[in-house]
């Protein structure tokens, strides 16, 4: 039996009329793919065919001529609608925030099929938290989210701002698209990391997300993104894969929930552990994956924010967050838009001091003009002058003394 007529079998499914030769049998042992009949949440006939249409990701098709990547959307697709009420909720949250989500997208140039990547991450819950220490709508860690301008630690965590979140999340994905070329492979790096899924690429040499051989996680990542995407916009092209009850539910007009902001009473914790299978990233991945190799570089200030200045230390306080430090601009220059002068004053606050990476974290919020004779209010970050990350190191911090300057760049 060739693996066509076996996937029709198993899964109901016809995908296309020509494939190529190359495709390798189906195994017919294949677990099935449908929950119980007794659920009436899902189902997939074995006897009557139902055909996939044609699926796109940003722009990109989809190859479901492949069996593979047919089976992971259909595995995908019955995850995601197999609780019908959670899935009713989180459609109720997607109403509140998509709204919030698009404009932002559209602003960065970032394809709007990116708004169902939070669902995957979080719920779409802010305070989701994952073992690793990834946080909010678009599960950051606290260095990443750092990097991207966000503000974490002394009682701030900006993950946790949805408009905040999702214009860093913009700068990551446009960083990793530059770098890959392809929204595909940004939303696999997104979740694998940059330098994990090039060292995947130039061994296996080849830069087709469906095709590259990658950890379970990140194997299933991208079509845990189109399944939401298909059960929210084209629901109705899967008839006789989900269930009457589970489409009528998905045809079910929704109201934006009143509470959304106030975060997350409506979803249970079982919702991101069994429907979504992990969607919250944990800090273990699967055995195989590749470390970050030293030789890649990872995003950093120069290439998620604009501008920059220098500043001269004039007052320096102690180590503790919350400390607030006085710093003289040296030269005169741009930052956000503003021009700026030599001898404005930049009022620097200690916003964390990270013993895991051994680096003192320190933001500006006020400049005070010197000749205007005014404060105003902007977001700057001290960085490492060489590299460009966000950040100084404590055996540098170790030697401060006035006239000690600091590299500032714009939030």
């Amino acid at each position: 039996m060739n693996w066509l007529a076996c996937l029709s079998m198993a899964t109901g499914l016809v995908v296309s009329n020509s494939f190529p030769a190359t495709c390798e049998p189906l195994n017919c042992s294949y677990e099935t793919l449908y929950a119980s009949k007794s659920t009436g949440l899902l189902r997939v006939d074995p006897v009557t065919p139902v055909a996939l249409p044609p699926v796109y990701f940003c722009g990109e098709s989809v190859p479901l001529h492949e069996e593979k990547v047919a089976r992971h959307l259909v595995k995908a697709l019955v995850s995601n609608s197999a609780h019908q009420q959670l899935l009713y909720q989180i459609r109720q949250r997607a109403a509140t925030f998509f709204p919030v989500i698009e404009p932002i997208l559209a602003q960065h140039n970032v394809p709007l099929d990116f708004k169902y990547l939070p669902l995957v991450e979080s719920a779409l819950r802010g305070y989701a938290v994952s073992p690793s220490g990834a946080a909010g709508y678009w599960q950051f860690m606290p260095a990443t989210a750092r990097e991207l301008g966000l503000r974490v630690g002394g009682g701030h965590d900006e993950r946790r701002d949805l408009v905040k979140s999702t214009e860093a999340a913009c700068r990551y994905l446009n960083y990793l698209y530059s770098r890959l070329g392809s929204w595909t492979l940004a939303a696999a790096a997104y979740n694998n990391g940059l330098g994990a899924l090039l060292g995947n690429i130039r061994r296996q040499q080849q830069r087709d997300y469906y095709y590259l051989r990658l950890s379970a996680e990140t194997g299933k990542y991208l079509y845990r993104i189109l399944a939401f995407k298909e059960l929210f916009s084209n629901h109705h092209s899967y008839k006789g894969l989900i269930s009457d009850r589970v489409l009528a539910s998905l045809s079910r007009p929704v109201s934006p929930e009143s509470d959304a902001a106030g975060e997350d009473i409506l979803l249970p914790e079982r919702f991101v552990d069994e429907a979504v299978e992990g969607a919250v990233r944990s800090g273990s991945r699967e055995s195989g994956v590749v470390e970050e190799p030293a030789d890649i570089p990872l995003p950093n200030a120069a290439d998620v924010f604009r501008g920059g200045i220098k500043a001269r230390l004039a007052q320096a306080a102690g180590l503790q967050r919350g400390q607030v430090w006085v710093f003289h601009l040296t030269r005169d220059g741009m930052t956000d838009g503003k021009a700026v002068e030599a001898g404005d004053i930049l009022y620097a606050t200690v916003e964390d001091v990270d013993s895991k990476t051994g680096k003192v974290f320190l933001r500006a919020d006020r400049l005070y003009s010197a000749g205007e004779k005014q404060t105003y209010s902007l977001a700057l970050a001290a960085v490492d002058a060489s590299t460009g990350r966000i950040g100084i190191k404590l055996t540098d911090v170790d030697q401060i003394k006035a006239g000690w300057i600091l590299t500032w760049k714009v939030l």
